[in-house]
C-alpha cells in the first residue's frame, strides 16, 4: 500500500497536471480572442432575459431600455449633442414596437421627464387621461395607447445615469406595488451592471 500511494501521485502530476494546465490556457484563450461581435451578442442575451423576467413578473405590455450617447455635434463649437435610443424592447403579442421610433432622439424633446428622472430616478404616470403633468410623454398616451408608464434610471457603478428602463400598460391601468417597486429596483441593478461591464471593457 505504502508504494501505491506515491506510484498514484505521480500518475495524477504527470496525466492529469498537464491536462489541467492546458484547459487553464484555452480558458484564458477564450476570453482573450473573444470578438466584440461575440461580447455584445453575450450582454444582449443575458439583458433579454432578465427583460423577460421583468415581462413575466409584473404582466406588463411592454418594457424596453434606452440609453444615452453622443449623436453628432454642434455646429460650430463641437460640442457633442445628447441623445438617446432603444436598445431594448419586449412586447406583448398584441402590443404596438416602439424601437424603430426612438432612436437618436435629442433629450432635449423631453426635458421635464429627463429632469425629473435625473433628479429622482423614478417616474410614475398612473394614468394619463387623469394626470395633469404628463412630463412631456403624451406621444405614449396618444400614439401607443398607454394606461400606466413608469421610468427608472439605470446607473453605471460609480452613480452615473447611463440609461432608462421604461415599463409600460396598455391594455389596463396599472399601479406597482411596493413588492413590485423592490423587484423593479433589484433587477435596474442587475442590468445596470451588465451595460457598465460592457461599456467599460476595452475590447
Amino acid at each position: 500500500m505504502e508504494y501505491i500511494t506515491p506510484i498514484l501521485i505521480a500518475f495524477i502530476t504527470a496525466v492529469m497536471g498537464p491536462a489541467v494546465i492546458e484547459w487553464i490556457r484555452n480558458k484564458f484563450k477564450s476570453k482573450s480572442t473573444k470578438t466584440p461581435i461575440q461580447d455584445a451578442i453575450e450582454l444582449n442575451e443575458l439583458v433579454d432575459n432578465q427583460l423577460d423576467v421583468i415581462m413575466d413578473e409584473l404582466n406588463c405590455d411592454r418594457v424596453w431600455i434606452a440609453q444615452f450617447h453622443n449623436g453628432g455635434h454642434f455646429y460650430p463649437t463641437g460640442k457633442s449633442i445628447q441623445k438617446f435610443s432603444f436598445f431594448y424592447e419586449k412586447l406583448t403579442p398584441n402590443t404596438t414596437a416602439t424601437q424603430h421610433t426612438f432612436q437618436n432622439i435629442p433629450v432635449s424633446l423631453f426635458p421635464k421627464a429627463l429632469g425629473k428622472l435625473y433628479k429622482d430616478g423614478e417616474l410614475s404616470v398612473l394614468n394619463f387621461h387623469d394626470n395633469n403633468d404628463k412630463y412631456d410623454l403624451e406621444t405614449f398616451y396618444t400614439e401607443y395607447d398607454t394606461k400606466s408608464l413608469y421610468l427608472v434610471g439605470l446607473y453605471s457603478l460609480n452613480n452615473h445615469l447611463i440609461g432608462v428602463m421604461g415599463i409600460l400598460f396598455t391594455e389596463n391601468e396599472y399601479k406597482l406595488t411596493k413588492e413590485n417597486w423592490i423587484f423593479i429596483r433589484q433587477k435596474i441593478g442587475v442590468i445596470g451592471t451588465l451595460l457598465t461591464d460592457y461599456l467599460h471593457n476595452k475590447k
